[in-house]
């Protein structure tokens, strides 16, 4: 039997992550089958399995890949205070951007978690992971750019970050006018951070 590229393992598993956010999108998180997972990524139901075990294993996989979106999106921002309106503005456009066809199946996910213990948990353990990776990040605001007080809870900081921009995802997924909201990002982040500077 010939031996399977890894080129062409990533692109099946690209399809079928790609399959699932589409119908979850579309259907909903509990409404989806893996069944309808494996036909629309156009894959035998056995295939589907070796790349992923279940449904939260594909919630898992796009919690990972948001993780890492946001990393990538975040790398040379917010070195220095006199851009740091520019750079709320470009971190936000190109994290959305990054993320678009991933947010309604977040929102899917997140809404069935309330019903699902194994989603919960991945839900739980992921906004953990979350909340280290932003507080890093102000940490390294902290120390490159002078940005905090001394006496600033971080950690606190970032999980008002995180709530804020998940709110905010929320009214753009459901019509509201992503300018309007764009701006409300800005603006909010800015007072948070006046608030906390040195």
């Amino acid at each position: 039997m010939p031996k399977v590229s890894q080129e062409h393992k990533d692109k099946i598993k690209h399809l079928i992550f790609e399959a699932a956010l589409k119908n979850f999108s579309k259907f909903g998180y509990y409404q989806t089958k893996m069944d309808d997972i494996a036909k629309s990524a156009n894959v035998s139901k056995g295939t589907l399995y070796l790349y992923f075990q279940s449904k939260e294993d594909l919630f898992l996989h796009m919690c990972r890949q948001n993780r890492q979106n946001l990393i990538h999106v975040r790398t040379g921002l917010f070195q220095d205070k006199k851009k740091l309106a520019s750079d709320l503005g470009k971190f936000y456009d190109d994290l959305t951007s990054i993320q678009k066809d991933t947010e309604r199946a977040w929102l899917e996910g997140i809404a069935e978690s309330i019903r699902n213990p194994k989603l919960k948990q991945t839900v739980i353990y992921q906004r953990g992971e979350l909340e280290e990776i932003v507080t890093e990040f102000l940490k390294q605001m902290k120390k490159d750019g002078d940005f905090f007080r001394d006496d600033v809870d971080l950690k606190t900081m970032a999980r008002g970050i995180i709530a804020l921009y998940h709110g905010l995802t929320i009214m753009r997924i459901t019509n509201r006018n992503d300018n309007t909201v764009r701006d409300s990002w800005v603006k909010t982040m800015l007072s948070i951070f006046a608030g906390a500077e040195k």
